[in-house]
């Protein structure tokens, strides 16, 4: 019977660790310092006209399958703007949905690679391909 105990421990901590797996959306959640920022190729952060971007995942709802989102940037010339609104991840195919406020109003899909604290986005918004590079604030 002592040796049952802990063996029993041992198969009890065994499945809660491997049925805790984290979620790809709680992974996301926090604020992200954009470290890298393409268009089409061609590098926006130092000296390429943008001088800050952030991006922040408020909580995701898992039973409305989405939470807020909010992209902060600033550029060269002192002139900033800040687009927001939901976001969704697909967590089979790594793909998270940006469904942009005004004044874009529409959807757009970015392939999704989180490894601890390092991000990467790459997608297509309004015909121009980005890459986003990011680390956990």
């Amino acid at each position: 019977m002592k040796k049952l105990i802990p063996a029993l421990f041992a198969l009890l901590l065994t499945v809660s660790l491997t049925s805790c797996k984290e979620k790809l959306y709680n992974q996301l959640e926090g604020d992200w310092n954009v470290t890298s920022f393409e268009v089409e190729g061609f590098e926006q952060l130092q000296g390429g006209g943008v001088e800050m971007f952030a991006i922040e995942f408020d909580d995701y709802d898992s039973a409305d399958k989405e939470g807020d989102f909010s992209w902060k940037i600033s550029y060269d010339d002192g002139s900033s703007e800040s687009l927001s609104g939901t976001y969704e991840v697909d967590e089979e195919d790594k793909v998270v949905t940006f469904n942009f406020d005004n004044p874009l109003s529409a959807s757009y899909d970015f392939d999704l690679d989180l490894d601890g604290d390092e991000l990467s986005l790459e997608g297509n918004l309004d015909g121009s391909e980005f890459v986003i590079e990011a680390e956990r604030d």
